[in-house]
């Protein structure tokens, strides 16, 4: 007797068993969170942030960027705001850092030219020093940082440009016309206008004024205009 009612209770309990476990377990697979983000988080942050939700970070990729600091996500999948089983399995993609380029060479290069290069290559233009020199007008003499050096992305190159070569205009004011258009003429200058002005008595037709100015720093060739006595 004693026998039989032990094996009813067991039998009692089991089914019992059999009818809570189901709907447990069914609960518990029905148990749902909201995906954090974890985007521009270090990797231990994510992991953290992710454990206390009850989901799990694996990183599938590292890739350059230029906004997101290394070692830290870019981006993740599912994506943030989602809904999902716990235990989920979040994919994230961190960053490797900047992916660095070489600086080219621009040297002798125009401006404009180098400009261009520069955009090319995701740098950017820096402090542009004048210097004269026999080179063409805009015609890139040095740069900094020397070409080859290998730099960040959005990096500033400087340039040091020609402005072309100047001469000293000579001082023609006292001297007969003839004369001074001579001397101008043989320094490569070109005489274009000359004015007569009666204004000053000084006989012989000389110079009075001068344009450009005597010891002016001028380009080579430049026009000259006499005003001279008649």
């Amino acid at each position: 007797m004693k026998k039989n009612i032990r094996i009813t209770v067991v039998l009692l309990l089991i089914l019992f068993a059999g009818i809570l476990l189901p709907g447990c377990s069914a609960k518990e697979k029905a148990k749902t969170v909201e995906v954090p983000s974890v985007i521009n988080m270090k990797i231990s942050d994510a992991e953290k942030a992710l454990e206390e939700q009850g989901l799990m970070l694996q990183v599938v990729k590292s890739q350059p960027s230029n906004s997101v600091p290394i070692d830290c996500i870019i981006s993740q999948n599912p994506m943030p705001g989602e809904k999902v089983k716990q235990g989920t399995i979040i994919k994230a993609v961190i960053s490797g850092g900047s992916e660095n380029t070489t600086v080219p060479d621009l040297t002798g290069k125009s401006f404009e030219e180098a400009v261009s290069i520069l955009q090319s290559k995701n740098l950017n233009l820096g402090d542009i020093s004048e210097k004269e020199n026999d080179a063409p007008v805009g015609t890139v003499l040095s740069q900094h940082p020397a070409p080859g050096t290998v730099v960040e992305p959005g990096s500033e190159v400087k340039l040091t440009v020609s402005i072309g070569k100047f001469v000293t205009m000579p001082n023609v004011i006292g001297m007969n016309v003839d004369k001074a258009k001579s001397l101008l003429e043989s320094q490569g200058f070109r005489v274009t206008k000359i004015d007569t002005t009666d204004t000053v008595k000084v006989s012989g037709k000389i110079v009075l004024y001068q344009y450009p100015m005597p010891e002016l720093k001028v380009r080579p060739g430049v026009e000259v205009r006499l005003r001279i006595s008649k």
